[in-house]
C-alpha cells in the first residue's frame, strides 16, 4: 500500500515542495484515435541507431532490475530503437538516500527520478551534473507542450531552478479520480448504516464517531469470528506515513491542503487557493487538533483498534481487507475490499466515500498540474535527444495509454473510436503477475499523465482498467447504488459536487526551503509532533487529554514555531501573485 501511492500523498499534501542518451529526427507522435499503436513499423527504428539508456523510475517494484522485457518496453525499443535499463526506486525506498549518494560521486543514471527537487535541482546544476532542457523540449518535447497543462508543467518546473531554466520534466500530471470517490477521506460500511436506519450523519467531530460506535455494536465479529473495530492505524510506520492517518483524511474530506510539508504549520483551501491566517498546531479548532481529539475519543469508546499503536500499514490493509474496520481514511483500497466482500458471497457489504459533512468544499480530484514524479537527465548522458524522445513519448495521450494499459490488441482494442478494455483486463489488471505479462501499469510513475486524466481525442481516461466506463460499471456496488437512493442523486459525481463550492484540487504554491538558522528547528518541531500526538491518542479522559495539549503547544516555544509559520504565510502570499499565470494556463 505505502509503495503504491507514496508519491501521490506527497505531491497533493505536500504541493511545497528522474539511462546512454545520439541525436536524430524526432518523430512527432501522434495522439488521435486512429494512430496505430501495436505495429511499429521497421522504417521508424532505421532512422536512428539504437541506444541503450540507463534509467532510474518510480516502477512495478516486483519486475526484477535491468533490460526491460516488458511488452510496453518491447514497443518503445521496437517504435524508437531504445532500450531501457531499468533500476526501480521511489515508493518509499531508500532512492533519496541514494540518489544523494549518486549526486556526491557524480554517478546519476541517463535518466532519473529526483526525490527532492527544491534541494537536488540548485546542487546538481552548481555541480554541473544535470542535463539543461529547454533546447531539448523546443526540438524533441512536441507533445509535452502540444497543450496548456503541458506548458503549465514546464513553467512549474522551472521554479526549481535557480537561474530560470527547466531541468525537469514532471510526469504524472493531470489526475488520478474521475469523479466517483476520493482518494482520500471518510469511507464507511454502507450496508451497516443502512441496517441502522441511516442515523443522524452530518458532521465529522461528533455524529461519524456515533455512528461507528454503532456500527461496531452491529458487526462486533466478522463472519469467521474475528474481532471487528470501527477503525485502526498503522501508527509503527513511522514519522509522515505512521501519522499520516490522523489529519491527512480530514483534510481531504473538507477541502484542505497542506502546504508546509512535516511541520504540519501551514494550510490552504482549494476555494481561492489562499493560505489559512492560523497556525495549525496552535489553532484547537483546525485539522490537526481535531483529528488528534477524534482518534483519541475513539480510542476511549473502544472503537479503535488497540493494535494501531504497533502495527504497520501491511497489517492494518489485511485486517482492512477481510472486513475487520467499518471505517478507513484510505481510498484507494475500498474497490479491493468491496470486491472481497463479492468473492465471499456477500455482495451487499462495502464501503462507500461520504459526501461532503458540513464543509462547502470537498477534495474530489486531485490535479497535479506540476506533475506527480520530476525526473531529469543528467549531464553525463550520451543521448540527450533519444532521452527527451522517450520522455516526450511517454508525456503523450497515446504514450500515457500503452503504459497504462498495455500495447493495442491485447488489454484493449479500439470500438468505435474508443479504446476499450478487455472483460479479463478488467479482471485481472490489479495482479502484478498479469502486469508483468501484459506491460500495463508497470511504468505507473514514469507516465505522462496520471491514471484519471482524460484523453481529448477520445474523451476516455487513459488508464481504461479504472476508469473507463466498463471499469466504473463494475465499480459500482448495492452499496453505492442505496446511497445514491438515500441522497436523491443520479451519479457518485453528482452527490460528491451538488453541494459544495469547489472540489479540484489545484493548489499551487513554492514555497522553497526554510532559511539554514531555522531548517533545525523545523526537523526537530517535526519529530516532537510525532512523539507527542499517540500521547494524546492514549489520553485517558478531557482532563488528561488537555492538559496534554496546553503542554504540547507550549513546547513548541522551543522550535521558534512562529517564526517558522511567518515564514511559510510569507513566502505562500508572495508565491500567489507569482503562480496566477499558470492558474490562468489551467483554467
Amino acid at each position: 500500500m505505502k509503495n503504491k501511492v507514496g508519491f501521490i500523498l506527497l505531491s497533493i499534501l505536500l504541493t511545497v515542495a528522474l539511462a546512454g542518451c545520439s541525436g536524430g529526427k524526432t518523430e512527432e507522435v501522434k495522439s488521435s484515435a486512429e494512430s496505430s499503436t501495436s505495429e511499429p513499423t521497421k522504417g521508424e527504428v532505421e532512422e536512428k541507431p539504437p541506444v541503450k539508456l540507463k534509467i532510474a523510475a518510480f516502477t512495478l517494484n516486483s519486475v526484477p532490475n535491468g533490460i526491460a522485457q516488458d511488452p510496453v518496453s518491447k514497443y518503445i525499443e521496437d517504435k524508437f530503437g531504445i532500450t531501457m535499463d531499468i533500476t526501480s526506486v521511489g515508493g518509499g525506498d531508500d532512492w533519496p538516500q541514494k540518489l544523494n549518494a549518486l549526486i556526491a560521486s557524480n554517478d546519476l543514471p541517463d535518466i532519473f527520478l529526483v526525490t527532492d527537487p527544491v534541494k537536488q535541482i540548485p546542487q546538481m546544476i552548481k555541480a554541473g551534473q544535470i542535463r539543461q532542457l529547454d533546447d531539448l523540449l523546443e526540438k524533441h518535447g512536441k507533445n509535452i507542450v502540444s497543450d496548456n497543462s503541458g506548458k503549465a508543467m514546464v513553467e512549474l518546473n522551472k521554479q526549481y531552478s535557480t537561474d530560470g531554466k527547466l531541468y525537469t520534466i514532471g510526469m504524472n500530471r493531470g489526475t488520478y479520480d474521475i469523479g466517483t470517490q476520493q482518494l482520500a477521506g471518510h469511507f464507511i460500511r454502507w450496508d451497516l448504516y443502512k441496517q441502522l436506519g441511516y442515523p443522524k450523519l452530518e458532521n465529522f467531530d461528533t455524529d461519524l464517531l456515533n455512528v461507528l460506535q454503532q456500527m461496531q455494536n452491529a458487526e462486533p465479529t466478522t463472519k469467521d469470528g474475528k474481532k471487528v473495530y470501527a477503525l485502526g492505524g498503522w501508527f509503527a510506520d513511522g514519522q509522515g506515513w505512521g501519522d499520516w492517518t490522523l489529519v491527512s483524511p480530514l483534510a481531504f474530506a473538507e477541502g484542505i491542503v497542506g502546504i508546509s510539508g512535516g511541520d504540519k504549520l501551514a494550510v490552504a483551501d482549494i476555494l481561492n487557493n489562499t493560505i489559512s491566517p492560523n497556525n495549525m498546531l496552535t489553532d484547537e479548532n483546525g485539522l490537526f487538533w481535531r483529528g488528534l481529539k477524534f482518534y483519541n475519543q475513539a480510542n476511549r469508546m473502544g472503537i479503535l483498534d488497540p493494535d494501531s499503536f504497533s502495527q504497520k500499514a501491511d497489517i492494518y490493509e489485511d485486517k482492512l481487507k477481510a472486513g475487520r474496520y467499518l471505517y478507513t481514511g484510505i481510498g484507494w483500497d475500498v474497490d479491493l475490499v468491496n470486491r472481497g466482500f463479492e468473492e465471499a458471497g456477500m455482495p451487499d457489504k462495502g464501503m462507500v466515500a461520504l459526501p461532503a459533512l458540513n464543509s462547502d468544499t470537498y477534495t474530489l480530484m486531485n490535479m497535479l498540474p506540476a506533475g506527480e514524479a520530476k525526473y531529469a537527465i543528467s549531464a553525463n548522458c550520451k543521448y540527450p535527444e533519444r532521452a527527451m524522445e522517450l520522455l516526450d513519448f511517454l508525456a503523450s495521450y497515446e504514450g500515457s495509454r500503452i503504459v497504462w494499459n498495455g500495447p493495442e490488441g491485447v488489454n484493449w482494442t479500439m470500438e468505435n473510436g474508443k479504446p476499450t478494455p478487455t472483460d479479463e483486463f478488467l479482471a485481472r489488471g490489479g495482479e502484478d503477475e498479469f502486469k508483468k505479462e501484459t506491460g500495463a501499469g508497470v511504468f505507473h510513475h514514469f507516465v505522462g499523465f496520471a491514471s484519471a486524466t482524460i484523453d481529448p481525442t477520445t474523451n476516455t481516461p487513459v488508464n481504461l482498467y479504472e476508469w473507463s466506463d466498463k471499469a466504473i460499471e463494475k465499480k459500482i456496488k448495492p452499496v453505492h447504488k442505496d446511497m445514491l437512493a438515500h441522497y436523491g442523486k443520479e451519479t457518485l459525481r453528482d452527490l460528491y459536487t451538488s453541494n459544495v463550492k469547489a472540489y479540484k484540487a489545484n493548489s499551487l504554491f513554492n514555497l522553497g526551503e526554510l532559511p539554514d538558522d531555522l531548517k533545525t528547528y523545523d526537523t526537530n518541531l517535526q519529530a516532537y509532533i510525532y512523539k507527542n500526538e499517540f500521547k494524546l491518542i492514549s489520553a485517558k479522559d478531557d482532563d488528561e487529554f488537555n492538559k496534554l495539549k496546553d503542554e504540547f503547544i507550549k513546547g513548541l516555544d522551543q522550535f521558534k514555531m512562529d517564526e517558522i509559520f511567518a515564514y511559510w504565510k510569507a513566502k505562500a502570499e508572495e508565491s500567489s501573485v507569482q503562480m496566477a499565470p499558470i492558474y490562468d494556463l489551467l483554467k
